[in-house]
Order: C-alpha cells, then structure tokens, then sequence
C-alpha cells in the first residue's frame, strides 16, 4: 500500500478514523484506570488497614511499570503485526483487572494493578506509531489530539467516575466496570484491524540496556516515593545509583547499532524543549489528580461523590481544549498554544494554592482546577510539535521516549507529592490530623508553584516550524 503513498491516510480507501478509533478504545480505558483508584485510595487505605505511603504504590506502582517497560516498546511493537500487538496488550491488561476486582488481600490487588501496567505500557506507544505512520506531519495536530485526550481526559475523567461507584457499589467495582469494554476492544480489533501497519522488522533488543533502564528509572521513582522515610545518605545514595543507571543506559544507545531508545532524539533542540515541558506537566498533573482527593475527602471530609464533582469539569475542557489544540497547533505552530498555555498554568496553580484552606470553597476549586487542565492541554501539543521536529526514522524513539517521560514523570509527581505532604505533616505544630496534613498540602503545593515557572520558561523557547 505504501509503494503509491507515503502515509496511509494519503490513500482514499484505508479506514484511517476506524483503526484509529479501535486502537484509542483500548488505550483510552487503559489510561482511565490510571487515576480510577484515585478517590478510592482512602477507601482502600480503610479496607486493608494501611497507610497512605503504602496505598500510592497504586497509583505510583503503576505508573513505574509503565515506565520501566516503555524504553523497550520502540522494539517490541515491530517484533509481532499491529493486530497481535494490540490483542496481547488487551488481554494482558484484561487479566490484570480481574485479579483486582476479585483480590482477597493488598499485595494481590497491587500485583494485579502491575500486570495491568505490563499492557498499559505498550498500548499508548502503538497508538503513536500507528497514528505516525497513517497521517502525514501536517495532519497530525488534529489526530494526536485524540492522544492528549487519553494522557489528559482519561485520568481526569477517573477520580469523577471512581467518585460515584466507591459511594453507591465499592472499589471493587472500579475494576469490574471496566471489563466489558476491554472484550469489546478486543472483539473490535480481531474484527477490523486487517493490515500490519507497522512493519515487523525484529530488531535485536539489547539485554542490558533493557536492564539499565529498568532498574535505572525503577531506582528513581522508588527513590521519590520513600524519600520521606528514608535517612538522607540512603535516600542519597539511591538516588544518585538512579542516575548512574540512567546515565549508562543512555551512554550505552550512543554506541549500539541498534539502541533500545534512541536517545539521539534530544539533539533536536524543538524536542528538547518540548519533552521538558511535558515531564514537567506530566509531574505536576498526576502528582495533583492524587493530591486534591486526599485533600477533599481528609481535610474538607467530602464524600467520594462530591470529590469526583469537583474534579469534573477539568474532564470537560480538557476534552474540548484538546482538538481544539491541535487544530490551532496545526495551523498556527506550538508557540501559539504552549505559551499562553505557560501562563495559564503559573496563574493557576499559584491561586490554586492560595485556595486551599480548613473550610474550602469547592467552585473555587473546581474553577481552578479546570484552569489548570486547560494548561496541561495545551502542553499535550509537545507531543505532536517534538515529534515533528524528528525525522522519520526517529519517530518510534520518539513516540517511546515520550511514553517512558510521562509515566515516569507522573510517578515521581504523585510520589513528591505524597511524600512532601507527609514531610509537612510531620514538621506541623497543628493540634488535629487535618490540620496537619493541610500544612502539608500547602508545602508540596508550594513546590509546584515553582515548577509551573519552570515551565513558563521553557514555553518561551518553543518556536514554530
């Protein structure tokens, strides 16, 4: 097909929007569960008996399979056809739901939350490969969207959905729900996904590359989630293992013939830029949907329901903002999203932060919150503007870097941010336990005040094509 077309969309008889639609069904709900368990956590916490620090292994667990795994699918996706790739991925994530849904302790609940990471890990990497691979670099604004709904909108939608049937069914339902539309996907792919999209080449995967990444990224997000409890040479310690791991596994792609992770990528300045600002919205998005439910349901003593309303409008512009994103993005170039997307986001989170308070205005909340969706909408657009400042031959590095960065970067935010909030509780002289975890929302809100203006910085350097 492709020896008359360099793009399978240029080809008026391929069902483009159709396999598209199939694939963005699975990653879609893949990507739901990711902040399912948000508003559930508390509940869980009451369920099993554990602490907070134990729960967020469900949310940061997750996120560090994900990102562990992910610097291997630029690999993986061109050893099986598209259509295999998607059904294995389905079927892996299928099977680690039902073990959540019927686990009869904590450590099986969570070793199934990590089997479902084993799929969750390669099929947001499909969708962009595929979606690289179909539309040509001018329509890809409009079509990544769909993606930047899946990283924006599906995790906001989460803690709203979760919200509503912890209160009315339980958290086992959370897993339950969405068994039925995993079937469905794979039904729908063993139906229509007829054609390998992506070539199956077998690419030699370098062991120890795939090991220094696991261990490497593993270390650090472990590192950031118990920096709390552990004493500053330890903490120290692990952290700089991390980065030697991590400065390793990158030295050693430089001289592959074949690198698990291409990491030449970041030569391109544009793409520099653009990974930045989106690990940096990645950080401060996760690490905040994990937060402000904390906060609403142990601080404002709110019901699951009326956290998940809360948190509901954010779900609503982020999924209006998100094409209309890309179409201005398509048009106009990255600059004319990103920065005014930049200042949104510091105006946000700074009045965000000076909101939160004992008796807390929950439209305010809501309001500000939305605000700050929009932001990270808008810092989606990375995505499509540093991948098309690669050529081609970079683009499954591409698109593998960017699905190893955001679930990296949303582990170590929802870490940091649990962990600093511990860090204040400790160090607050309040005389009841809400006041004191308030203390430390304030701290770890703080922090990511500073973070925004990081990235306001960065917004400035982006320049149009």
């Amino acid at each position: 097909m492709l020896s008359r077309y360099d793009y399978f969309a240029q080809d008026p008889d391929f069902p483009a929007v159709l396999i598209i639609g199939t694939l963005f069904l699975g990653a879609f709900f893949g990507f739901l569960n990711e902040t399912l368990l948000n508003v559930a956590l508390t509940h869980i916490m009451h369920y099993f008996s554990i602490d907070k620090s134990t729960v967020q292994w469900m949310t940061t667990g997750f996120l560090l399979i994900m990102g562990a795994l992910t610097p291997i699918t630029a690999n993986v996706i061109q050893w099986f056809s598209t259509r295999m790739t998607a059904l294995l991925t389905l079927g892996i994530f299928l099977t680690g739901t039902v073990i959540c849904a019927f686990a009869p302790n904590f450590s099986v609940l969570l070793a199934g939350r990590l089997i479902q990471a084993i799929g969750a890990a390669i099929q947001i990497p499909l969708l962009m490969n595929v979606l690289l691979a179909i539309y040509p670099p001018q329509q890809r604004g409009r079509a990544m969207s769909l993606v930047a709904m899946i990283f924006t909108a599906a995790p906001a939608i989460g803690p709203t959905l979760s919200g509503f049937i912890v209160d009315h069914y339980g958290w086992r339902y959370l897993f339950i729900f969405t068994m039925p539309f995993f079937i469905a996907a794979m039904l729908i792919v063993v139906t229509v996904l007829k054609v390998n999209i992506i070539p199956t080449t077998k690419p030699r995967i370098d062991g120890l590359s795939a090991l220094l990444a696991m261990t490497g990224f593993g270390s650090l997000v472990f590192a950031g989630s118990q920096f709390s409890h552990l004493t500053l040479p330890q903490f120290g310690g692990l952290f700089v293992a991390a980065i030697l791991l991590i400065a390793w596994f990158c030295r050693r792609q430089l001289s592959l013939q074949e690198p698990l992770l291409d990491v030449r990528a970041f030569m391109y300045p544009q793409y520099r830029y653009a990974m930045i600002i989106l690990a940096l919205a990645f950080f401060l998005f996760l690490g905040l949907e994990l937060l402000l439910p904390m906060y609403m349901q142990q601080v404002l003593l709110l019901s699951g329901t009326v956290t998940g309303l809360v948190l509901l409008p954010a779900s609503i512009v982020e999924a209006v903002c998100a094409p209309l994103f890309g179409w201005v993005l398509d048009r106009k170039g990255a600059r004319y999203v990103m920065l005014p997307g930049g200042i949104i986001m510091a105006a946000s989170f700074l009045a965000l932060y000076a909101s939160l308070d004992a008796s807390g205005n929950t439209v305010r909340l809501a309001v500000l919150f939305a605000c700050f969706a929009i932001a990270i909408a808008s810092a989606m657009t990375c995505e499509t503007h540093g991948l098309n400042a690669l050529p081609k031959h970079l683009n499954p590095h591409g698109t593998a870097i960017i699905s190893t960065i955001n679930p990296i970067a949303g582990a170590l935010g929802a870490a940091f941010f649990v962990g600093v909030t511990g860090v204040g509780e400790r160090f607050s002289t309040q005389a009841t336990a809400p006041l004191r975890m308030l203390d430390g929302v304030h701290l770890a809100c703080g922090c990511g005040v500073v973070l925004t203006i990081v990235v306001l910085f960065f917004a400035t350097r982006i320049r149009n094509r």
